[in-house]
C-alpha cells in the first residue's frame, strides 16, 4: 500500500472514530429525587453522582441538580479524549453538595479518579466543576491525571488532604475554595495534611483560596517519593514537579505549617507570583510562614518568586521565603510584612467565622501583579476578567469582585462530622 493510500486510511479511521463520539456524546442528569435504576434524563434522573461517573464514556456529561448527596466512593475509571471530555458538572445556578458517608478505614470515601487497568496507567480529559465536597477522606484523590480540569469547587472538612494528586501532567486547578482540612478531630498537631498535595509537570494553579488546613496549604511534592518508576507512573511526565504556575491564589491561616513548600531537587522551573500569605503557621512561632525550601530542594533550579505578598502579624509563623533555595533562585517584587493586604474581613491574627478574602480600597495588593493573561490567567476566584485597571492584582481576586457565594447546607449532628 502506497504511503498516500495508507495517510487517507489512518485519516478515515480518525474521521469515523471522531463521529462515533460525537455520535455516542450524551448528556446525564443526578437529582436528589431520583433512581439510579431511572435512565438518567432530565425528566427521570439518576439518585447518585456514582452512577454517573461510572457509567459516562467519553464525550459525555452530568448536570447533578442542588441538594445533598450522600456517596460513597465516587470513582473515575475511564478517560475522556481531547474531542471528548468527561464532564460532571453543578446544574447552572445549583451548588450541589458531596457529603462522603465514611471518610476512614475500610472504605476511604472520596472522589477517586483511578484507570480502571490500575493506578500506573494514565487517565484523563476529565472536569468536576461546581460541587462543595465534604467529609471525606480526601475531596479528591487521582493517580497519572492529565489534561484535566478541577474548577469551582468547595474542598473542606476532609480527614486528609483536600486534594491528592500522586502523578499528573497539564491539570488546571482553579477557583476552588480548600480550607479545614487534615485531622482537626483526632490529630489537631498533624502537619501531614494538606490543602494540596501534587506532583508531576505543568500544574497550572490558579484563583483559589487555601486556608485552615492542618499542613500546608500547598505542597509541591519533588521529593524522592515523586521520581519516576514504571511502577508508579504511566510516563516520565507524570513523575517530579517542574515547570508549575502557582499563581494569584491566597493562603492563608494555615495552621501546623506554612502556606506553601517546594519540597524536593525536583522542583524545577515553578513560578510563584501573584500569591497573598497571610497569617500561615499559625501554631508554629518564629516558622517561615510564606514559601518553605524543604527535603533538600536547594539543587531546584529554574524557581522564580515574584511579586507576592507576605504578611504575618502575631505569634504564628514569621513573614517571607524560607531560606535553603538555590543561589539562582529569582526572588523579585515580593512585599514582606510591610502591611496587611486589606482584606474585606481576613481577621487579625485569628481567622474570622466568615472569611472574606476580597481586596478593599485600601489594599497595597491592587495593581501589583504581574500580567499573567498570557498564561491563560484571566479571571479571579469570582470569575471577574483579569486585569481590571491595568496591572493585575495580588491574590484570588481583583479589586471589585463581587462577595463570595456561601452555601449554607441543611444541618448536620455535629457529632458526625469533624470539627
Amino acid at each position: 500500500m502506497s504511503r498516500i493510500k495508507r495517510l487517507s486510511v489512518a485519516c478515515s479511521l480518525l474521521a469515523a472514530l471522531f463521529a462515533a463520539q460525537a455520535l455516542h456524546a450524551a448528556t446525564y442528569y443526578v437529582a436528589t429525587t431520583g433512581n439510579d435504576a431511572n435512565p438518567g434524563t432530565g425528566a427521570v434522573p439518576w439518585k447518585t453522582v456514582a452512577k454517573a461517573v461510572n457509567f459516562m464514556v467519553a464525550g459525555d456529561t452530568t448536570y447533578v441538580r442542588g441538594g445533598v448527596y450522600a456517596e460513597g466512593v465516587i470513582r473515575f475509571n475511564k478517560s475522556g479524549t481531547q474531542a471528548a471530555p468527561i464532564k460532571l458538572l453543578n446544574y447552572p445556578g445549583e451548588f450541589p453538595i458531596i457529603d462522603f458517608v465514611n471518610g476512614q478505614a475500610p472504605t476511604y470515601d472520596r472522589i477517586l479518579i483511578q484507570h480502571a487497568s490500575w493506578y500506573n496507567h494514565a487517565i484523563g480529559w476529565i472536569t468536576i466543576e461546581g460541587f462543595e465536597i465534604r467529609d471525606g477522606f480526601e475531596g479528591i484523590k487521582y493517580y497519572n491525571l492529565h489534561d484535566s480540569v478541577i474548577r469551582r469547587n468547595w474542598i473542606h472538612d476532609n480527614v486528609n488532604q483536600g486534594v491528592i494528586g500522586p502523578g499528573s501532567t497539564r491539570v488546571l486547578i482553579t477557583q476552588n475554595r480548600i480550607n479545614h482540612n487534615g485531622p482537626f478531630a483526632t490529630n489537631p498537631t498533624s502537619t501531614q495534611a494538606h490543602g494540596l498535595y501534587l506532583h508531576g509537570s505543568a500544574l497550572t494553579i490558579t484563583n483559589n483560596v487555601i486556608y485552615d488546613n492542618l499542613g500546608y496549604g500547598l505542597q509541591q511534592n519533588g521529593s524522592s517519593t515523586s521520581v519516576y518508576s514504571s511502577t508508579k507512573h504511566a510516563g516520565p511526565e507524570f513523575a517530579g514537579a517542574a515547570n508549575w504556575i502557582v499563581a494569584n491564589n491566597t493562603f492563608a491561616y494555615n495552621k501546623n505549617r506554612g502556606g506553601m513548600v517546594v519540597w524536593g531537587a525536583l522542583c524545577t522551573n515553578a513560578r510563584i507570583e501573584n500569591n497573598i500569605f497571610y497569617e500561615n503557621a499559625v501554631a508554629v512561632p518564629s516558622t517561615p510562614q510564606g514559601i518553605e525550601c524543604t527535603a533538600s530542594c536547594s539543587p531546584a533550579t529554574g524557581i522564580q518568586i515574584r511579586n507576592n505578598h507576605f504578611y504575618a502579624s502575631g505569634s504564628g509563623g514569621t513573614a517571607g521565603v524560607g531560606p535553603g533555595f538555590h543561589a539562582g533562585t529569582v526572588i523579585t517584587g515580593n512585599v514582606t510584612n510591610v502591611s496587611a493586604p486589606a482584606f474585606v474581613n481576613g481577621g487579625n491574627n485569628a481567622l474570622p467565622a466568615s472569611p472574606d478574602f476580597r481586596l478593599t480600597a485600601q489594599s497595597p495588593a491592587i495593581n501589583m501583579g504581574l500580567n499573567l493573561y498570557a498564561d491563560g490567567v484571566r479571571t479571579d476566584f469570582a470569575g471577574v476578567a483579569r486585569p481590571q485597571t491595568g496591572p493585575f492584582e495580588i491574590g484570588a481576586y481583583e479589586y471589585g469582585s463581587a462577595p463570595p457565594v456561601v452555601n449554607l447546607p441543611p444541618a448536620k449532628p455535629r457529632g458526625l462530622r469533624l470539627q
